[in-house]
Formats: structure tokens, C-alpha cells, sequence
């Protein structure tokens, strides 16, 4: 399939988005347009929810509050956080089975892929390793996490704001080599 942004970065195979177009799965949630509004507001709210909350434990594991502690509150922040993230994955798959080939193409779909599942294993096991209870570990952790997820808020803003080029532009002449 041609480079529709024209950028000329790898994307998902587009056998397997056309593929996953064509299924009952896929079919049977493009069935349900009347809630793509509301899936929409759900994934945006868990996203923000999600990095908001972790925003306020990296930030305190970076040290920048050093009287300040969470303790009293870091489980349900912790759970609060984690249903955010459970959130964000559910209703993104349901827009991403929305319009498999629309999201599937954009240029910065597969790197925000890569860096949620990279997100996901620094959370789940890098974070840990014994290692990271040192404080400067900690701290190279903490922002590490951070570095991540603002990341992938980066390439959904992206793909957002991308236009597919106009096919018949393509095949116009830039005015700027005529002039040659």
C-alpha cells in the first residue's frame, strides 16, 4: 500500500489491516458508530486520567517534593491508575478496530505501539528489579516512565493532526522545480 502521509516511516502491514477490515469482529464494532463518541470521550479521559496520576508519582519518586510524601494514598492512586490504563487500552482497541486501516496507516500508530508495550514492561518489570529501590535508580526510572508516556501522547497528538496527501497531488508538478 503506498505511503498515504508521505512520510516514508514503517506502519503496520497493510495485509493485516485489510485483513482485520474485513472481520465480524471488526464489523460488529463499526456497528456501534452511535457510541463512537462516547468511546472517544472514554479513551481520552482514561489517557489523561492515566497520566495525570502517574504524572504525580514519577514526579515525587523524581524527588522534586522532598517534604512531601504518598504513602497514605500511593495504593488506590496506584489502582485508580492502573484502571485508567485498563481504560485507555480497552477503548483504543475499540477505535483502532473502528477504522483498522484509517489508524493503522498513520505515521506514528506503530511507534506508539512499541512505546506502550515498552511503557508496560518498565511499569510491570524493570520497575521491578531490586535495582530500582536505589535512590538514583529511582530517579533514572522515574523519568524514564515519564519520557515514555509523554512520548506516546506525542505520536496520538501526531496522528491526530495527520492528513493523508491528496492523491491527485501526487501526480502534480512542484511549481518549485519548473522553475529550473
Amino acid at each position: 500500500m503506498p505511503d498515504v502521509y508521505g512520510s516514508g516511516w514503517p506502519h503496520l502491514p497493510a495485509w493485516l489491516l485489510t485483513w482485520l477490515a474485513t472481520t465480524d469482529l471488526r464489523l460488529w464494532v463499526y456497528g456501534l458508530r452511535p457510541i463512537y463518541g462516547l468511546t472517544r470521550f472514554l479513551h481520552l479521559l482514561g489517557m489523561s486520567s492515566f497520566l495525570g496520576l502517574l504524572l504525580l508519582l514519577e514526579v515525587m519518586r523524581l524527588g522534586l517534593f522532598p517534604g512531601a510524601t504518598l504513602q497514605p494514598v500511593r495504593r488506590p492512586v496506584i489502582v485508580l491508575m492502573n484502571g485508567a490504563f485498563a481504560l485507555t487500552i480497552l477503548t483504543g482497541l475499540m477505535l483502532f478496530l473502528y477504522d483498522p486501516i484509517g489508524v493503522g496507516l498513520h505515521t506514528m500508530f506503530l511507534p506508539k505501539l512499541i512505546l506502550v508495550a515498552l511503557g508496560f514492561v518498565h511499569a510491570f518489570y524493570i520497575e521491578r528489579v531490586a535495582l530500582m529501590r536505589r535512590p538514583p535508580w529511582r530517579r533514572l526510572s522515574a523519568a524514564a516512565a515519564l519520557t515514555i508516556w509523554v512520548l506516546v501522547i506525542g505520536c496520538s497528538t501526531w496522528n491526530a493532526v495527520e492528513r493523508p496527501l491528496n492523491p491527485a497531488d501526487v501526480h502534480r508538478a512542484d511549481p518549485r522545480d519548473l522553475r529550473r
